[in-house]
């Protein structure tokens, strides 16, 4: 949906319960789109900063572990995130600076992630135009 700070977001566990998520949210965003995704439990919020400039140049200002939410809020944002192994968080920035560099990003931008601790692999949610 296009709503920020975890507006039209919801879990459910049941048919009945899809239903009813999606006329709050279809009430709540008017003519904002709605998806389904799939919920990832014990999985860490892991967000890296970049930098992009017209000439094509992006950087990695580093990252941070933005896990603890309540009512999908960000209480804190902790950097660097020691939880993720340090080869991986360099893999992420990589990855990062290549999704910047595609797009011709220019600004400051966060890229944000799922990161599962037990299979050791990272998912793509969103890139945001702000730090």
């Amino acid at each position: 949906s296009q709503g920020g700070g975890g507006k039209g977001i919801r879990k459910v566990e049941n048919e009945y319960e899809i239903k009813k998520a999606y006329e709050q949210v279809q009430n709540e965003l008017p003519n904002s789109p709605i998806f389904l995704m799939k919920v990832c439990n014990n999985v860490r919020h892991i967000e890296i900063q970049v930098v992009g400039d017209m000439y094509g140049n992006v950087c990695s200002l580093s990252g941070r572990d933005c896990t603890t939410q309540r009512r999908f809020q960000k209480i804190f944002e902790e950097g660097p995130p020691s939880v993720v192994p340090y080869p991986i968080f360099r893999e992420m920035e990589k990855s990062s600076i290549r999704l910047t560099k595609m797009i011709k990003y220019r600004g400051a931008g966060t890229i944000e992630y799922l990161y599962d601790q037990i299979n050791k692999k990272y998912f793509f949610l969103e890139l945001n135009p702000r730090l």
